[in-house]
């Protein structure tokens, strides 16, 4: 096993991972949001990235958009585009509460899914966008792959930083107030709604940034890489970390990814024994994720809610 390789690895991708963890942790814990399609997001995110850098359409290509600009205004344009994308898919959903708003987020991401599997003009279909723009290469002696994983930590540490500035604020103070009372916060003047909305609103930007780092990472843009199972690994990773530390967020997808990481590392004698030990991940993180909706209190969001209808 090349465990340097493999840190480098579990650096980057648990860097982006925790920089999604992050945002769900100030949807959930803050805003009391359950929210089980943010990989529609991470997806916004890395597409919008992709169609900005690529070149436009040539021989068998489908795709009917490829802009060519330079990766910073794709990387830029991936938090706007996740931050319009949650403006339009909030405006229906923010109305509903509780296991509602999950299935109801859960039914956007699959529709989004779908949509990128069948309209070939924009996303390329099934083979989706590769080749995608990697605009970080070797500077002097550091290889590419350190430059950026750096790349992909400075975007956690800003997103962190931003986030704890923001909850430390008079503004997420009212967060708290309308999470452990909303009757009380409302009495006091405090807009649940609006502020519930701009949080949803403003927890967007950084997951579509964090897809387009993605995007950057895996030189490809592609629906299989977006599937319901993102989602599930990033609730998985909240609650092992705890959903009221930032820090413990971002702990559980470094360690989650981690796991993963390894699982995949380990060298295997036959394709059959690999398999397997695919399958046995998959299994570990689906009883993971039966755990969380064992044991993690969505009843306790679910009470406040009711208490204050």
């Amino acid at each position: 096993m090349n465990w340097p390789q493999l840190l480098i690895t579990v650096a980057t991708i648990g860097s982006i991972f925790g920089v999604v963890t992050l945002a769900l942790n100030l949807q959930y814990a803050r805003g009391g949001m359950i929210n089980f399609g943010i990989v529609a997001y991470f997806a916004v995110g890395a597409y919008t990235y992709a169609i900005i850098t690529q070149p436009p359409p040539k021989g068998l290509d489908q795709y009917a958009f490829g802009l060519d600009w330079p990766w910073w205004a794709g990387f830029l344009l991936a938090g706007i585009a996740a931050l319009g994308f949650a403006a339009l898919t909030g405006w229906p959903t923010l109305r509903l509460r509780g296991e509602y708003l999950a299935l109801t987020t859960f039914a956007f991401a699959e529709v989004f899914h779908s949509f990128l599997l069948n309209e070939r003009r924009i996303g390329n279909g099934t083979v989706g966008l590769s080749n995608v723009h990697r605009p970080f290469g070797d500077w002097g002696p550091i290889e590419e792959k350190y430059v950026f994983a750096g790349a992909a930590a400075l975007l956690l540490i800003v997103t962190l930083a931003a986030f704890r500035q923001l909850l430390a604020s008079p503004y997420g103070r009212a967060l708290d107030a309308i999470r452990d009372d909303e009757v009380a916060a409302q009495s006091s003047g405090k807009p649940s709604a609006d502020m519930r909305r701009q949080v949803f609103l403003i927890s967007a930007v950084p997951v579509g940034l964090a897809g387009a780092v993605y995007a950057m990472f895996t030189t490809l843009a592609q629906p299989s890489l977006f599937t319901a199972e993102v989602t599930f690994v990033v609730w998985i990773a909240l609650v092992l970390g705890g959903e009221r530390s930032v820090y413990g967020a971002m702990l559980g997808a470094f360690g989650l990814v981690f796991f993963e990481e390894v699982v995949r590392a380990l060298p295997f004698e036959t394709v059959r024994s690999a398999q397997i030990a695919a399958s046995v991940e998959h299994i570990i993180t689906g009883v993971l994720f039966i755990a969380v909706l064992r044991y993690q209190p969505f009843d306790r969001i679910q009470r406040k809610v009711r208490a204050s209808t």
